[in-house]
């Protein structure tokens, strides 16, 4: 079975152990099976108490967690994406919303800065790119903001990192001088590691650090992301540098005891 596989499984028995205890019989949706993950009964039932409070009272939080779920069974229009047990976004947003957030010196000191000051999700970056000899922009939407200087990609039980076109991803402007392409993984007609690629170029153009947040039971993502990082030529060995990972479980450590509590019931992460 794959990695993502088991931690689908594993986040839906945690789930079903977190809602019960928690909210009681009515948790889940009954309605919607549970072959790939758990759909909460409320979209607040999947946020930590006090991550919930400040979303709630943020209209740009409070309008990201609206989106739709694209992969409900029963194609019930108002479940949202954050009601699943693997919405990576919400586990994001449960520890980047937390009210104590920017006061943790373990979260500075992971993510090496001085102190969080700003906080963004779904930042659109905006990535050039030559299309019949004009350059044009590319909306990428980045997971996490921090900082206006650090570009975060989030990821839980994504099955991987998209494959794309190569004459998609050759038209991005300094993708040819940044990368070996013929070392990035790929087939005939499609590279590997799309979204990767894309974050990195983004990184390179705003001059910002690339961070990978991922489960440590995941380490085919990790994989993934040493095997097109390693490609990015020597006279980029900066921006190289300026790509790594961060573990959800080296966040955990870092957080308040209540947030600890809330990633270990809910998520496994500790």
């Amino acid at each position: 079975m794959k990695y993502n596989e088991l931690l689908k499984k594993e986040l839906i028995y945690l789930g079903e152990v977190y809602g019960k205890n928690n909210f009681g019989n009515a948790y889940a949706q009954p309605n919607e099976p549970r072959n790939s993950s758990l759909i909460f009964g409320k979209v607040n039932y999947s946020f930590q108490r006090d991550s919930w409070s400040v979303i709630e009272k943020d209209d740009k939080y409070s309008e990201r967690i609206r989106k739709i779920h694209p992969n409900v069974q029963t194609k019930d229009a108002s479940i949202l994406e954050m009601q699943s047990s693997n919405s990576s976004d919400a586990l994001a947003m449960n520890i980047f919303c937390h009210p104590k957030i920017k006061k943790w010196k373990g979260i500075s000191n992971l993510f090496e800065v001085e102190n969080i000051s700003t906080i963004e999700f779904g930042f659109e970056a905006k990535v050039l790119k030559k299309n019949q000899k004009q350059v044009t922009e590319d909306k990428t939407e980045v997971d996490v903001l921090l900082n206006n200087s650090i570009i975060i990609e989030c990821k839980l039980t994504e099955n991987d990192f998209v494959l794309r076109e190569k004459f998609i991803v050759e038209s991005y402007n300094d993708f040819k001088n940044i990368f070996h392409k013929d070392k990035l993984p790929q087939t005939e007609t499609h590279y590997d590691n799309y979204q990767l690629i894309r974050n990195i170029l983004a990184a390179n153009q705003y001059n910002a650090r690339f961070i990978l947040i991922c489960d440590i039971r995941r380490p085919d993502l990790a994989r993934h992301f040493y095997q097109t990082i390693r490609c990015i030529k020597d006279e980029y060995l900066e921006l190289r540098t300026n790509c790594e990972i961060i573990y959800w479980q080296d966040v955990a450590q870092v957080v308040g005891l209540d947030l600890q509590i809330f990633l270990k019931y809910k998520y496994g992460i500790y």
